[in-house]
């Protein structure tokens, strides 16, 4: 697997060297006016020259031609997907994207290009694991505690553009989804300090409460998300959320326990 990743930001770097030390990383790209162009991307994250140069993303489909990468990993911003989509469509490659604030319009444009089938496109906006187990939880608590009321909080670092988190607005979504009358779900955000990520809702009833939440230590998880992300969608095409990278590791899980068990019949049954 070969992969190309966009953006060098806080998260991207974390990626960037998470995916250097897989050996999977095979080209960088930045904005056109960055300091970190043409510098070979050991550099910008304190390691030995890797032999990976920075490029801009100017003349996009020249270098993708060149390089050639099973996958495009996008941890840059809103505007270079949407600005470069049939471009990375006409090469053939497979796309994961991290953003979390597309606009409605932005997301419709990504799918239809998902669903002409010609590749893959995985839209994750928060890639982590464990905050999707934590969204799947909420949306089952939802079903059976729709009579509770549903509170959402969530912190982030200082830095954070987009406040409430997208991560929060999909939980918003999936509790309002299961509700009777689809009300409005509070979410409070907090932006201070270094915080990378914690999300948390609050479930009350009249005589009892939970509580569900999860937090990122370190922006690895990121990194780790999304090189499993990028396993899942080798060869693959057509429109994909991180739901279906879960029943699709759900399904394999499944394979094992049974050719497990189909193993350990055989063993029986040789022995009689």
């Amino acid at each position: 697997m070969r992969i190309a990743l966009v953006g060098l930001g806080r998260t991207g770097k974390i990626v960037a060297e998470y995916l250097f030390q897989q050996g999977v990383l095979c080209m960088v790209l930045c904005k056109p006016n960055s300091t970190s162009a043409n510098k070979d991307i050991g550099e910008i994250l304190n390691l030995k020259n890797t032999g990976i140069m920075i490029e801009t993303s100017d003349h996009l489909e020249r270098k993708l031609f060149q390089y050639k990468p099973d996958i495009l990993i996008d941890f840059s911003c809103t505007s270079f997907l949407p600005d470069h989509i049939h471009i990375i469509e006409k090469c053939g490659v497979n796309i994961v994207t991290a953003i979390t604030n597309y606009d409605s319009a932005e997301l419709e444009k990504i799918k239809n290009v998902a669903l002409k089938g010609t590749i893959g496109i995985v839209v994750a906006p928060n890639i982590t694991y464990g905050v999707n187990v934590l969204m799947m939880m909420t949306e089952i608590a939802a079903e059976l505690m729709n009579d509770y009321d549903f509170t959402i909080y969530e912190e982030h670092h200082k830095h954070k553009k987009d406040s409430p988190s997208g991560t929060a607005k999909k939980i918003a979504a999936k509790i309002q989804d299961s509700l009777p009358l689809n009300e409005e779900i509070p979410t409070h955000a907090v932006r201070a300090g270094g915080i990378v990520g914690k999300h948390k809702v609050m479930i009350s009833g009249e005589f009892d409460s939970v509580e569900l939440s999860h937090q990122s230590y370190s922006r690895k998880v990121f990194a780790e998300g999304a090189y499993k992300v990028s396993l899942f969608l080798m060869g693959k095409t057509g429109f994909y959320e991180m739901s279906d990278v879960f029943e699709y590791e759900r399904e394999q899980r499944k394979q094992i326990v049974a050719i497990r068990k189909l193993i350990e019949d055989i063993n029986i049954l040789n022995l009689a």
